[in-house]
This record gives structure tokens, sequence and C-alpha cells, in this order.
């Protein structure tokens, strides 16, 4: 076959390709953009109409507080017996022209004996009173009897109401005085059908054309039912679709969480038919394109004889000018110019193959033959690059061994290579053809995993990961188990460059490092906002006694047979210059994970030590055990006994005025370690107490161990007491079983009369809360101690 020939056939089948290709890539890419596009638009159509509609809740829960949180209807539902349908306050304020401005169907007026005092119904499309509405009020009392309930003067209902297969749109008030006071006198009711013409409302209002129709309780949406999101209520939302139209359906649930109202709503596919026309016209035109490029290059080519030998001469050159060993000149036919390209290529393969391995080694790691960092960030930069033309997502997963260092030190290098040798290999079988794998250096590797539009397959691969590495280790000889933190960040969502998103990958690793390791987690803004914060909060921290910006406040404690105080807790309080006040839920645990605790641990006893002997300055007869808790990283420290005896001892103050509290989660997780240490405190003359007791698991076994004088029981115990009989039993089981310890009971977060009473009921031998005091600076203490005999329970309203 002729050169020419060849020619011809070559270009005409390269030209048929790239024309089916591109109809290929704008059919599928096009059309489903536009699709897509449809979706999203009947999407935010139908979150409109049910914006609008969740709107009509707001409106009609408008015009009710205004008749619910009032005087006059106060005083009407407090009345004995219920008034007759003459009277003034129904007749002035319930009448037609109210039903025909606010759009109201139904109104009722109820005690909270569930007597209606008032109903009334009508027709404000029509302009005419309806019938007694003694369905709608049977179905309230009955299907929705929890509508009506209206505990307190916060308590308020809304939603839909299915009452004969009619649906309404309803809003349930409590009835108080204009001030919005109790106690509640009964409830008010203002409902709307939900019928065709107020769907036609909505409709109009919306500018979208909606139907509905009633639906069995039972039903069930399809399972291709997503959800939308409208003034925090999940509606599940499908849609169906033909060739001409797209129809969207939401589901509305009744109050009591049922089915009860489709929605629907049908658009045209106006969108989808012009991208149909689109790609054809840009079929046509890319194919006469085509046709014309054809002839011409064919035209041009019969011309050039020589085509071939320039070409060849063309790729020397390039090759000289690169020096890139890899570009190969073509070889077509058996000519003598092929003969010549040939020799020439064969010569550049023995070139490039000392060239590859020079490239290689520069990036690859020597040890597991994967990516190294450099190639890591080429590889990143190429694809965001790539990115600009045809837009995709992808997540760089960073991944750390945990417990590596510990593995390396007592077995190893040999060992940890070993180790890293055999976790890259189980990292490569987790990955798939197109992902990339490197080792970014030591124990940290690095995976890029395209993905579409669901995060679930990178949640699957780090799960996967996460396992794989789990599994124990054969080394040499040795078994070893670890595991890993594995941090994840998106493209785009969390960076367009390399840096930010391996940056933002070791910011969500490191999070899963302080978190307890041995899991996964993505980036997001939070955690570098608290990661900020907590490295502020660290570094101010650091400096915060020797700004003096340490106080301690101190909260009583009460003595319920003596009815006294006989105790105070010391509490800290930091306020910082930049900061001002800073919660201690949010700095003690960084003080602790950075070691500052100890410090400011022996700050609080000295403190606590110089301030009691200030309130002994001030009354010789001083009885008041003042209690400081210790933060278990202080309690083990190696030399915490011989510190704690010093200080004491410097500050010329006997441990027995001091009470050392001690968690009860922490105690029993270090159960063995803490005993001895307690006991020692013990014998120095400190009062021991368990503290937040009933918060964790309270195991009896560890409890009857530990050398303890006191147990305080936790404020979660104490919220539910007055109204919860649980509660109630097992505070009342454990005041008895610590007396039968011969161990004080205190009881922390008393805020309510009916919960002194219940205490002091059970013998509860002291009490701290609100109830009691606030924490309060020491200059409040000693006025504390000389009225506290004179101490009143309130009484309960």
């Amino acid at each position: 076959m002729s050169l020419r020939r060849k020619i011809i056939i070559y270009v005409g089948m390269t030209t048929l390709c790239m024309l089916s290709l591109l109809y290929f890539i704008s059919e599928r890419a096009l059309l489903r953009n536009y699709e897509q596009m449809e979706l999203e638009s009947l999407r935010e159509n139908m979150k409109q109409s049910l914006l609008s509609y969740f709107d009509e809740y707001t409106n009609l829960g408008a015009i009710a507080i205004n008749y619910a949180g009032w005087d006059d209807t106060y005083n009407f539902i407090d009345r004995p017996t219920i008034p007759t349908a003459t009277d003034p306050y129904l007749t002035v304020n319930y009448t037609d022209s109210l039903f025909m401005s606010s759009r109201l169907n139904i109104t009722l007026l109820m005690n909270n004996q569930k007597q209606v005092y008032f109903g009334k119904a009508y027709d404000y499309g029509n302009s005419h009173p309806l019938s007694y509405p003694s369905t709608f009020i049977h179905t309230l009392q009955t299907k929705y009897a929890s509508f009506l309930e209206q505990s307190d003067a916060s308590s308020r209902k809304m939603g839909l109401l299915m009452v004969d297969k009619q649906p309404l749109i309803a809003t349930s008030y409590p009835i108080l005085t204009s001030n919005n006071e109790g106690p509640v006198h009964g409830t008010l009711v203002f409902a709307r059908f939900l019928d065709s013409n107020y769907v036609q409302y909505i409709s109009e209002k919306t500018d979208m054309p909606l139907s509905i129709s009633i639906v069995d309780p039972s039903f069930t949406p399809p399972a291709q039912a997503s959800t939308v999101n409208v003034s925090r209520n999940a509606v599940p939302f499908w849609t169906v679709s033909d060739k001409t139209t797209i129809t969207g359906f939401s589901l509305l649930s009744d109050v009591n969480n049922k089915p009860a109202v489709l929605l629907k709503f049908v658009k045209s596919r106006e969108l989808y038919k012009e991208a149909q026309r689109s790609v054809l016209f840009y079929l046509f035109y890319f194919g006469l394109s085509g046709l014309i490029f054809f002839f011409i290059i064919s035209c041009v080519l019969q011309r050039t004889i020589f085509a071939r030998l320039n070409q060849t001469i063309n790729g020397m050159n390039v090759i000289k000018t690169k020096q890139d060993f890899s570009i190969r000149i073509q070889e077509t036919g058996k000519d003598e110019i092929t003969q010549l390209v040939k020799s020439f290529n064969h010569m550049m393969t023995s070139l490039e193959q000392s060239q590859n391995e020079i490239q290689y080694q520069a990036n690859h790691d020597n040890l597991t033959g994967l990516n190294n960092r450099k190639a890591f960030f080429e590889y990143l930069e190429k694809i965001i690059t790539q990115n600009d033309q045809l837009p995709f997502r992808f997540a760089v997963i960073f991944i750390d061994l945990d417990r590596f260092k510990l593995i390396n030190d007592t077995m190893g290098h040999h060992t940890g290579d070993l180790l890293l040798i055999e976790v890259a290999g189980r990292l490569g079988l987790c990955m798939k053809d197109d992902e990339f794998l490197c080792r970014l250096g030591g124990d940290e590797f690095c995976i890029v995993s395209h993905y579409e539009h669901d995060f679930n397959q990178i949640e699957y691969l780090a799960k996967v990961i996460k396992e794989a590495i789990n599994v124990t280790y054969d080394l040499g000889g040795y078994r070893a188990t670890i595991s890993a933190s594995i941090g994840i960040s998106l493209y785009p969502d969390h960076g367009k460059d390399s840096e930010s998103l391996l940056h933002h990958s070791d910011v969500a690793m490191l999070d899963v490092k302080e978190s307890g390791k041995n899991n996964y987690r993505l980036y997001s803004e939070s955690i570098e906002a608290i990661r900020t914060r907590r490295m502020l909060l660290e570094q101010y921290l650091k400096c915060a006694i020797d700004n003096d910006e340490l106080t301690l406040h101190y909260q009583p404690k009460l003595d319920l047979a003596l009815n006294k105080i006989v105790g105070v807790e010391a509490l800290l309080r930091w306020t910082n210059r930049q900061l001002g006040h800073v919660s201690p839920y949010e700095f003690i645990p960084i003080a602790e994970c950075s070691g500052i605790i100890n410090e400011i641990g022996e700050w609080i006893m000295r403190s606590a030590c110089q301030q009691f002997n200030a309130w002994r300055k001030q009354t010789a007869d001083l009885s008041l055990i003042v209690a400081i808790n210790i933060s278990g990283v202080q309690l083990l420290q190696p030399n915490f006994l011989d510190r704690i005896r010093r200080l004491f001892a410097e500050e010329e103050v006997d441990p027995c005025h001091f009470e050392l509290e001690v968690t009860e989660s922490f105690a029993i997780e270090n159960f063995e370690e803490v005993i001895n240490i307690l006991i020692e405190l013990r014998n120095l003359g400190f009062m021991i107490s368990i503290d937040d007791f009933g918060a964790g698991y309270s195991s009896m076994k560890y409890v009857c161990q530990l050398p303890i004088q006191c147990m305080k029981l936790d404020k979660t115990l104490i919220d539910q007491l007055a109204d919860n009989i649980r509660s109630q039993v097992v505070v009342s089981s454990l005041i008895e079983m610590a007396h039968r310890l011969q161990l004080t009971v205190v009881a922390e977060g008393v805020e309510l009369p009916e919960q002194f009473r219940i205490l002091q009921t059970y013998r509860c031998d002291q009490i701290q809360g609100f109830l009691i005091s606030k924490p309060v600076p020491a200059g409040r203490i000693i006025e504390m101690l000389n009225s506290s005999d004179l101490f009143q329970v309130p009484e309960t309203k």
C-alpha cells in the first residue's frame, strides 16, 4: 500500500474517531449536566413551595399567640362554668371578620380538663359559618391528644392534622397572661383547611402550580427519595420524569409523624429539550469542520512527499533541544527511512533506561518502593491542573501509624523497616487502579482517591485501611499490633492547591491522634478553629500564673443536720486579658494534656492554704473544711506526695482541714496506681472524697476498696430528683449504702427547694449548689459563715 493511501486512511479514521468521541462526550456529559440542572431546579422550586407552606405555620402561630397570651382569654377560660355563646368576650373577639382577615377555619378554647369553652368553624373562602366542629374536637382528643398537652408557658405546638380525611394546618398554644406567665389555664387552637383552594393560594404565592393528594398512614416514599431541609424540617422528596415532563413529590407528615399529604409539582423539560437541540447543532458544526479538516489535510499531505523525512529530522532536533531520551521518532513502513528511525530509536532506548533509573530513584521511596513526597506533590499539581479543563473531585487521605516509635525503639529499626514494608503492601491492596499511594516520610503515608459526588466511598476506603492496618503483624519472629490515625481532606472543598490539601488532611489526622487514635476524620474548619483556639489557650495559660490571671472562688457546703456551712469547695477561675473569662471546662483539659496542670494545681493548693490562714485570722474558732479537686495527671506525678507534703509544711497548715476530691471515673480506671497514693494522702491527714459519683459506671467493688471518707453524688443524679421516682430510688439507695460504709454524703448541684427537702428526708449529710450559693469570692465566705445558721429553704411556688 502506498504511503499516500496510508496517510489518507489514517487521517480519515482519526477524524471519524474524534467526531465519535466528541458526540459521545457531548451526549453523556452535556445532557447529564442539563438533566441534573433540571432536577436541582425542581428541588429548589419544591423547596420554595415548602418554605411558603411552613411559613403559614409561623403566620398562624403569630395570630394564635396574640389571643393565647392575653389577660382577657386567661380570665375567660378560668371561669368555673362554660360561658354562653353570647358572652361579650366571644362576640367581640371571635367575629366572622377575624376568620376572614386571618384565613381561619376553626377556633377552639379548652381548659386544662379538655372542656371546650368555645368552638367555631367558618368557611372564609365562601364567607359563611360552618357547623360546630365536633368531629375536629373528637379527633383532637383521641388521635392527637398530645397536641393539646401544654406542660408549661414555653410549650407551643403546630403541625398537620388529618380530620375525617381532611388535612388541616393547626397550632396549639398555652393560654397565659399578657406577660406570658402561668400557670397554664388551657389551650387555644387555630386551624386552617389544607384544601385545593388553599393549595392554589400557595401556588399563586410561589408562582408554582401545586396539587395535593391524601395518602394512607402506611405510605412509604420510594427508595430513591432524598430529603429537603426547610425550616428545620426534613421533608422526603423524589422525582419521576419522562421525555417531556418531570414531576416532583414531597411527603408531608402529621403531628404524629405519620404520612398524610403528598404535594405534587409538574414541570416541563424545556431545558433538557434545549440541550438535545444544542448537542445536534454542535454535532453538525463539528462534523462539518471535521470534513473540511479532512480534505485540507489530505491535500496538504499529497503535496508533502518528504513529510516522514522531515518528521525524522524534527524528532532528532527535539531530542537534542529537550534532552529527553523518552522521545521516539514514529516508525512506519518498511523503507530506508524506517530503518534509520529504528536504529536511532534503539540508541534512545538505551539512554532512556539509564535516565528512567535515575528518575525513579528521585521519585520513589527506597525502602517501600512507593512514590515519595516529591512525586506526591507533582501528582497533585498535575491532577489539579487537569481539573481546570474537566472538573472532578478527589480526596487526600493522610495516614499516620500509631505506636510506631514504640516498636522502633523496643524492637529495633530493622523491625520497624519490616513493619513499614508490610504496611505499604497492605495499603496497596486497599487501593483501586486509579488511586495514588505514597510514603511522605517516617511512618506517614498518603493516598489520593477520586470519587464522584458520594463521600461514602472515601469513608469506606478509610474503614478498609483502618481494619487492614489493625491486623497483627509477623515481623521476623516478632508479633506486633498497631493502629492508624487517618485524616481526610477533599478537593476543592478544603483547598485548591496541594499544600492546603495536605495541611488540612494533616490537621484532621492530628485531631484523631488527640481524640484517642485508631480512627479517621474528615477535615472541617471547626477542627482547625478548635486547634487554633487550643494552641492560643495553651500559650496564654502558661503565663496565667505570672500574669496574676487566676483566682479561686469558693462554693459553700451546707450541713443539713446543723443547718450551717461546714465546708467550701475551691473552684478555679481564669480571666485572660485578651480572651476575657475562659470556662474551666475549656482550659482544664488543655492544662492536663500539656502538663501545665501540675504548676496550676500547686498554685491552687498554695492559694487555698493562704486563704485558709487568712480566714483563721478573722475567725479564731474557724471550723471549715476546704475541698480541692485533684487532677488525675497531677495525682500520678512521681513526686506528688513529696510536693504536697512540703507545700503544706511551708504554709503551716494542717492537712486535716483539707479535703482532696478525685473523680470516680479516674480512680476506677487507674485503680492499681491510685489506691496506694490515696492511702498515703489519708495518712497525712487529708480527707479523701470521690467526686462525680454516679456519672460513670460506679463499680461498687472498687468503691469499697478505695480509702475514701466522703462520697459526692453527681449533679446528674440530683437534677431529676424532684419528679423522677427512679432517680429518688437510686439516690436514696446510694445514701443508705454510703452511710453503712460510714461515708459522708454530699449532694452536688442542688438548685430546687424540692430537691432540698427530698435529700433532707433521705438523711443526706451535706448539700452544695445554687440553692445555697453560687461560687463566691473568698471575701464573702466569712459573712456567709456568720449567717449560715439562719438559712431557710424557699417556699415552693
